[in-house]
């Protein structure tokens, strides 16, 4: 068997059966970039290898089950990364470990520009990312994400969403890491990382690292779910939150936090979060809380939201189920 065949019956094993064409992404396409050098020893055609995500993409049609493999590098994008095909893949081949950011890359895909307000945005259905870390490096308050979900169906696999890294964008309330909006249903996140905490101190009151943006009743994101998920941040600002529902009708259904850590970094410790959810939505809807904890975050939310909350196999979820407390005493002496 080939190596191409091999190839194709590997990524195949991953996104699933009926693959369609796979374009690959590396650094430069020059014969000193080892990961070109490699695919055209290979015998991969030169129109299959692309030097920029943005561009691997523009080849996919949509519908087609087509994937962009990402050698491992730092991929710089000076607009908007579209992703309007639906069933189109993009693959990380670097590993599954994305805690690094763009100045410690595997595989990132990130902006420095001052006008990119998110880096991916993705309204195409049914699609798949695996093993990328997307990062929002604009310096600039017009800067609000890495990346937004607007399409149902989608699956994420070790992935990354780092935002609020620069002096222009810690102290916006609008911006986060993560973005989901209209007509987001039914997303699966696995194994990612959302936020992160070593770059700016987030200082934005009642902002999140994940925030919902969805108003429109007739598009509501429903029925989501984060497994196995850390929730990053660095604040010393107590009105920070970790997961931001701004408005009416920003999501709807059940949305599943299963074996989650919300972590809130601040010097010593010593600056508590008053929530992990702010919650202002006042449509129906439900966060289910399973084995999940926080650190540095005084309650789960603080509004009161009743039923909205919902903890499985965590006691006293309001106030004091999974929420980390430092120790005062030796004990067993």
């Amino acid at each position: 068997m080939s190596w191409e065949r091999t190839q194709r019956s590997i990524i195949a094993s991953i996104v699933g059966p009926g693959l369609g064409e796979i374009y690959y992404v590396v650094a430069a396409k020059a014969s000193t970039d080892a990961y070109y050098s490699l695919l055209k020893k290979r015998g991969v055609r030169d129109s299959k290898i692309f030097a920029s995500p943005a561009t691997a993409y523009a080849a996919t049609t949509a519908s087609r089950n087509d994937v962009v493999a990402v050698y491992p590098g730092i991929y710089d994008l000076d607009t908007e990364l579209a992703w309007s095909n639906a069933n189109t893949h993009l693959i990380g081949l670097g590993g599954p470990n994305m805690l690094g950011d763009y100045y410690e890359p595997n595989v990132c895909i990130y902006t420095d520009s001052t006008s990119v307000a998110s880096v991916v945005t993705v309204t195409g259905q049914n699609c798949q990312f695996r093993n990328i870390n997307f990062f929002q490096a604009g310096n600039n308050a017009a800067c609000l994400t890495a990346f937004t979900l607007t399409a149902y169906g989608c699956y994420f696999k070790n992935c990354a969403f780092m935002g609020t890294g620069t002096a222009g964008t810690d102290d916006v309330v609008a911006a986060a890491s993560l973005y989901i909006g209209a007509s987001a249903g039914y997303p699966i996140f696995e194994d990612c990382t959302i936020g992160q905490n070593c770059w700016d101190v987030r200082e934005g009151a009642l902002s999140g690292v994940l925030r919902f943006t969805n108003t429109s009743s007739a598009t509501l994101p429903y029925n989501g779910r984060f497994l196995r998920c850390r929730f990053l941040s660095i604040s010393e600002t107590s009105t920070v939150a970790m997961v931001a529902l701004p408005a009416n009708s920003c999501i709807a259904g059940t949305w599943v936090f299963d074996n989650c850590s919300f972590e809130n970094y601040s010097v010593n410790w010593a600056a508590n979060l008053n929530q992990v959810f702010y919650d202002n939505c006042g449509t129906s809807h439900g966060i289910v809380l399973h084995h999940c904890m926080a650190v540095g975050c005084d309650e789960w939310q603080d509004a009161n939201a009743g039923n909205n909350y919902i903890g499985a196999d965590m006691p006293i979820v309001g106030l004091g189920g999974g929420l980390a407390r430092n120790p005062t005493a030796v004990t067993g002496s």
